[in-house]
């Protein structure tokens, strides 16, 4: 097959870091299947790392005022500029199939492909009306637009793809479709997160040698559970002399509040904040910590798939998660990882202590989680599960799939068939 990507997510190395390395990883592993893949960015350019803003001009002030009115018919107007780039995309890269990714405001992609006859398998990894409402507020909205483009998407795209059996029910009761939606998880890329990693220069820059190490990977946002993760610093440092935390990440609104917690109580020796660390050298991270964290709070819809659940069971890790969601389903409860019901913190006390005092465990979980990983978390086999839905819905289209070898298109028999 020959397939275009099209991804609208901002920021791709800052709020969308994930999402953006679920992206890049995926077509990665698509491509490993024997498929040619391009991937086009609409909005941003991954290339670009965050660099450091100067002040804000007078023109910032000015636009981040207006924004609250204009943010709006902005992003609908943009639709007509990507109409015009993505034609011309279109056109020249003649694919099989578009994927594409479900964005709020968006809807240039589908709109073409259904003119031009080209089949649409829809990315929506995240309920985009919802988050936009939620996490939003101060942008202003006129009833009915961002929900009918949103319904649009789901209901002309040929198959739609989700994360998680939470958000497949979400979007059904939304724009109900007579083939469901897909569930494909996300995963993590297995030869980059594995238990061979070492992780002895990081435990040698922070001090950390023979200490128990207790991790965490993420920004410092409520959704992360930054107040569980508080809640649980003074109790098992009091109770275990030779435990420390290694907290990994930068960003959130309550990091600050994390930091003050630290200095009150003293903790400045053993709770190490890294600040921000390139996604490339996350693994060796992972591999200094003896325990990792997933303490996220009791969301009203946890509909996410975290990418760093997966790397932390990928690198042989125990995980103490919350029980939520597509977590709870990853996860094993005490064989590949423990499971917390969200924001129990005497629950994630005793399973933090039970796997203190027991390294026999630590290891025996870990290369469960680990094994888990492989066998069913990998991007080459979520890659194969894409490439399966991609196939469907080319055969329901009458169409056949073409493989890419060596640059050339190889036609598939069905295909050779037609013509001899």
């Amino acid at each position: 097959m020959k397939i275009v990507y099209f991804n609208y997510l901002y920021d791709l190395w800052g709020a969308s870091i994930g999402s953006t390395i679920k992206g890049i990883k995926l077509m990665e592993a698509i491509e490993k299947c024997g498929h040619d893949v391009k991937i086009y960015w609409r909005k941003d350019d991954p290339q670009r790392r965050p660099g450091v803003n100067g002040r804000p001009s007078a023109r910032d002030i000015l636009k981040k005022y207006l924004a609250k009115y204009l943010h709006e018919p902005n992003q609908i107007l943009y639709n007509w500029k990507f109409i015009r780039e993505e034609r011309a995309i279109l056109e020249r890269e003649r694919p099989d199939i578009l994927i594409t990714r479900l964005d709020a405001y968006v809807f240039s992609s589908m709109w073409l492909a259904k003119r031009m006859g080209i089949p649409v398998v829809l990315e929506a990894d995240s309920p985009v009306t919802y988050e936009l409402r939620t996490f939003h507020k101060e942008y202003w909205t006129l009833p009915g637009v961002l929900d009918g483009i949103e319904k649009y998407n789901l209901r002309h795209a040929d198959a739609a793809v989700v994360v998680s059996n939470v958000l497949a029910e979400y979007f059904m009761q939304r724009q109900p479709r007579q083939d469901g939606y897909v569930v494909i998880t996300n995963g993590a890329d297995i030869e980059r997160f594995h238990p061979q990693i070492s992780g002895d220069a990081v435990r040698k820059t922070y001090s950390l040698y023979n200490d128990i190490v207790i991790g965490f990977i993420g920004s410092f946002h409520r959704w992360h559970g930054v107040e569980n993760l508080i809640a649980l610093l003074k109790p098992v440092l009091e109770r275990n002399a030779g435990v420390k935390f290694l907290l990994v990440g930068e960003g959130g609104p309550l990091k600050p509040t994390l930091e003050a917690y630290i200095r009150e109580h003293a903790l400045q020796d053993r709770v190490i904040l890294t600040g921000h660390v390139p996604h490339d050298r996350v693994p060796e991270h992972i591999a200094a910590m003896d325990i990792v964290l997933a303490p996220y709070p009791k969301l009203p819809f946890f509909y996410y798939s975290p990418v760093k659940v997966y790397e932390y069971m990928a690198c042989g890790k125990c995980v103490v998660a919350s029980r939520l969601g597509q977590i709870a389903e990853a996860i094993d409860n005490e064989r590949s990882g423990f499971l917390v019901e969200p924001g129990d913190i005497n629950g994630y006390l005793s399973a933090l202590q039970t796997l203190i005092d027991n390294a026999a465990l630590r290891k025996k979980i870990g290369e469960a989680a680990a094994q888990q990983a492989k066998t069913h978390y990998s991007w080459a086999a979520k890659g194969r599960q894409w490439v399966e839905v991609c196939e469907a819905v080319l055969k329901r289209y009458g169409k056949s799939s073409t493989t890419t070898i060596n640059g050339n298109r190889k036609k598939e028999p069905a295909e050779q068939e037609k013509e001899t």
